[in-house]
């Protein structure tokens, strides 16, 4: 594939170097009673305030919700005692997009779980270089999660990352899969290295939920009411290939209209909403993302 040019570098670098101040100063919104909207909108504002456009809605998912959660219009969700959450956020610098989670206990008994996800995190951001088996990368997480007692979440995977695409085609599965064998980490790739964890006696495995309330374009035929037509064109020129969530259209809708249209644009199949993802026998799952760059003589881990 293509080298990266140095503008596409320096854009990657600026989006991951915002990405690791929401972290940073997250971790002391995230406490019990915390409202998931206020989580959310921190990040989101946060990540614009420092130069950056939202790669997608932040995430925030709480025990047995690994991922596809973001609050909804007047969301009242709250942070529950003793608890896993991650918040998982995305930023891009013309469509150069860094992607990363962290994982947060509120006095949970399953701490050891994010040590288990970050190590596992660690060792395979080691030892990755250009040429490299997607497969060997893989096996590490696995091994890795599995020394401590735990499970990796078997479809739960890393992706690739490409311009204005937040999932490119390659996955990073957290179980060394045969499907993954012949995959290799490119020279002027860029990937999203997330392992997934769980209890020994959790299912291993996510299944789909309700919706969490983050959208995508599904069609690009516009409905033929006329007010449901600009809405949805509106839509799709501001966010394109990107997700995003009915609350960042509120300012210009309203919030009764905004919901009805996305209701109808669902109805329709104009739009698609991606359901929570939940650990099949309900344990909790903590999580650990980075962004990584691949160049010809060094690996970058921009977030």
């Amino acid at each position: 594939m293509q080298p990266l040019s140095e503008e596409e570098i320096s854009n990657y670098i600026k989006a991951g170097k915002a990405i690791r101040e929401a972290k940073r100063r997250v971790q002391s919104l995230v406490r019990e009673g915390a409202r998931v909207l206020d989580i959310c909108e921190f990040v989101e504002k946060l990540l614009e305030s420092l130069g950056c456009k939202l790669a997608f809605p932040c995430g925030v998912c709480v025990n047995a919700v690994a991922a596809h959660y973001t609050a909804g219009i007047d969301d009242q969700k709250a942070v529950p005692p003793e608890s896993l959450v991650k918040v998982d956020m995305g930023a891009h610098v013309e469509g150069c997009i860094a992607d990363s989670a962290i994982t947060i206990s509120i006095n949970s008994e399953h701490v050891d779980m994010i040590t288990a996800a970050e190590e596992a995190l660690e060792k395979a951001i080691e030892i990755i270089k250009p040429g490299m088996k997607v497969y060997e990368v893989s096996s590490v997480i696995e091994k890795t999660i599995k020394s401590y007692g735990f499970k990796p979440i078997s479809n739960l995977t890393g992706h690739k990352l490409e311009p204005y695409t937040v999932h490119a085609g390659v996955t990073i599965p957290n179980v060394a899969s045969l499907e993954s064998r012949m995959a290799r980490f490119e020279s002027g790739g860029v990937y999203a290295i997330e392992p997934f964890v769980t209890t020994r006696d959790g299912g291993g495995e996510v299944i789909n939920g309700a919706g969490g309330n983050i959208l995508r374009v599904a069609r690009v035929k516009a409905p033929k009411d006329p007010k449901l037509r600009e809405f949805f064109n509106d839509v799709r020129t501001t966010f394109k290939t990107l997700p995003f969530t009915a609350r960042w259209l509120v300012d210009k809708w309203g919030k009764e209209f905004t919901r009805a249209a996305v209701e109808e644009l669902l109805k329709g199949r104009l739009l698609y909403e991606y359901p929570v993802l939940i650990e099949r026998l309900r344990k909790p799952v903590a999580q650990a993302e980075h962004t990584v760059l691949i160049l010809e003589k060094e690996v970058i881990v921009i977030t």
